[in-house]
């Protein structure tokens, strides 16, 4: 269900050298190989589509359940992050204000996710 949490998944993954899973003339050989039947403007690619505006939206639209999550994490609990810190870039992102926060701020959030242990909940409203 989490394939990038899954232990055997990373070690495949990390089991083929960085060169093959870029390519010098392809951007995802592997996926081409793998799946040959994905759309060519997909597979031909040469860049790393920007996702950005729909994070922000996603930020905004689950804002309090995010806030909620962050301020309930065993983080939180142990004294390894501020919640009112995190919470004020979640404010920021979620308005656009901050969109270089983003990408760290989507990590704390994965993490405090995944230790509280609510994967089926969010899944669900999602």
């Amino acid at each position: 269900m989490y394939p990038y949490l899954d232990n055997q998944v990373v070690r495949a993954a990390f089991a083929v050298p960085a060169l093959a899973r870029r390519g010098l003339v392809a951007y995802k050989p592997l996926l081409r190989e793998s799946v040959p039947e994905l759309p060519d403007w997909l597979t031909s690619r040469r860049s790393k589509g920007s996702f950005t505006a729909q994070r922000i939206a996603g930020l905004a639209r689950h804002r309090d359940r995010l806030d909620g999550l962050i301020v309930s994490s065993p983080l939180v609990g142990g004294g390894l992050i501020d919640p009112a810190a995190v919470r004020s870039a979640l404010t920021q992102a979620a308005r656009g204000q901050c969109a270089t926060v983003i990408a760290d701020l989507h990590q704390m959030l994965v993490t405090c996710w995944w230790l509280s242990g609510q994967t089926t909940e969010l899944e669900a409203a999602c």
